[in-house]
């Protein structure tokens, strides 16, 4: 049963608010405790923003970790009426005559027209698509599925190298059946498997395609080019294994050009500045959450955090590290005239310096970067190039919590696990401390009702005595 207050009815006294007042008081504790909860989670918060901006750096670092990626190379052509040409990180500079001689053809063959596309005038049975290497598949046609729009679904959903299609040239019989190859090889259709006549009493009709001597019929032919003196032939306008990385897109016949390949120095150095400013990116906010101003008397969130300090060291600790076994002049940052600032720990670059690098030897530049990337996986640390190295450690900030001991969690992850804890055990205090108040609260509330109720007694008692005491 509830606890029924009597505040100051008969003595006068606002119980309810002493009673309140007290209470406040005790709750003092749990003032303290929901402080510290709300600091708690205030560096949860700004450890989640230093999470982030690792993580974008680590996708910049992850971009250009091997030489694959890191490397770019720029293609330039003479003719782009001729070809073009792109290239990939395995090409090398140079440059390179290409004579395209004949232009790859997929063969095209069109039937005789018909009055309609959808009748089902055609035989009935089967056809056969036959390549030039002797490979034949066979397409089966039945009754209600044999008009000219059925063939040609038959046809391209027959698992041969050629596509069908219709076109409608206008005449009386506008309807043409036409077969293309996907390659360049040559194909024979023979309709003479198709030996059933129709129903409905429409005659025999087969489908009829003309040969080479109609101005509609193609052959299929390969691509002829010269490289560099030497004759070749493709099975496509599209040439990938002429040059080592380069891919060529066959445009002319008859028809000489050259293909330049340089290193793509622009873009390289469009990495690196991206690198350099994601670098500060996460630099910056943690410098921002981690500095004490003597001035103001005021501190970032994370200030004093050893977690913080771990990063700024592992981060900064990498700037300086030599790459063992890197070919060239340049083993660390520093030899590219990338640098760091000694008041705030940010990086800049000397344009001119990293610019003579990448000119005068690109590819110790790029082993630099991507040292034993992508073929050995449980090296040291200082075996990998610059981006490698970055990313492992990235890695063991970022990574998530798995478990209590686990050597793979992420330190981040890790220290917003503990803050995460000690809220939890913060809620728990304040919970026994709130079950401990409202006992309190209810057994003062209690004593100050039974005191309301002895007091009217004695005043009801008192006024008694004196009522008797008058008469006497």
């Amino acid at each position: 049963m509830a606890n029924i207050s009597i505040s100051g009815l008969v003595t006068g006294l606002d119980s309810s608010s002493i009673i309140s007042q007290l209470m406040q008081l005790e709750r003092t504790p749990e003032r303290i405790m929901k402080a510290k909860q709300q600091k708690y989670q205030n560096q949860i918060s700004e450890f989640q923003k230093i999470e982030t901006a690792l993580k974008s750096f680590q996708k910049v670092v992850k971009g250009f970790n091997t030489l694959g990626n890191f490397k770019s190379m720029q293609t330039t052509v003479a003719d782009n009426s001729v070809l073009t040409a792109s290239g990939s990180s395995t090409a090398t500079p140079g440059t390179h005559t290409v004579q395209v001689t004949t232009l790859a053809k997929n063969q095209r063959q069109v039937s005789m027209g018909v009055a309609s596309q959808t009748d089902k005038v055609f035989n009935t049975g089967s056809f056969t698509i036959t390549d030039s290497a002797g490979k034949t598949t066979t397409v089966s046609i039945a009754e209600g599925q044999n008009s000219l729009g059925d063939i040609v679904s038959a046809i391209n959903t027959s698992g041969a190298n050629v596509t069908a299609s219709i076109i409608n040239d206008g005449s009386p019989t506008p309807y043409r059946l036409v077969v293309t190859g996907k390659d360049t090889n040559n194909y024979t259709l023979d309709f003479s498997g198709l030996t059933t006549p129709p129903a409905g009493g429409t005659g025999s009709l087969l489908p009829t395609m003309l040969g080479p001597s109609d101005p509609s019929y193609q052959a299929g032919t390969a691509a002829t080019l010269v490289v560099d003196g030497i004759t070749m032939t493709k099975t496509s306008n599209t040439v990938t294994d002429a040059i080592q990385g380069i891919t060529l897109n066959l445009l002319k016949e008859g028809s000489t050009t050259t293909v330049n390949v340089a290193n793509d120095t622009s873009a390289v150095t469009n990495k690196i500045n991206e690198f350099i400013s994601s670098y500060n990116d996460v630099i910056n906010l943690v410098n921002k959450q981690s500095i004490y101003n003597p001035d103001t008397k005021t501190a970032g969130v994370l200030s004093g955090d050893s977690t913080v300090r771990t990063i700024q060291s592992k981060l900064q600790s990498l700037l300086s590290t030599t790459v063992s076994g890197v070919t060239g002049p340049y083993t660390s940052l520093a030899s590219l005239g990338i640098t760091s600032d000694k008041k705030d720990g940010t990086l800049s670059v000397d344009s001119t310096a990293l610019s003579s690098a990448l000119s005068t030897n690109f590819e110790a530049v790029a082993d630099l970067f991507t040292h034993n990337t992508g073929t050995y996986t449980t090296l040291p640390s200082n075996q990998y190039g610059i981006a490698q190295q970055f990313n492992l450690a990235i890695d063991s900030m970022v990574s998530p919590y798995i478990g209590t001991g686990v050597s793979t969690n992420g330190l981040i992850e890790t220290r917003i696990k503990g803050l995460n804890t000690s809220i939890s055990d913060i809620n728990d205090q304040i919970d026994s401390l709130e079950s401990r108040i409202e006992k309190m609260q209810s057994n003062l509330q209690l004593q100050f009702t039974n005191m309301e109720t002895t007091v009217s007694k004695l005043q009801t008692q008192g006024n008694s005595l004196l009522s008797y005491l008058s008469k006497l």
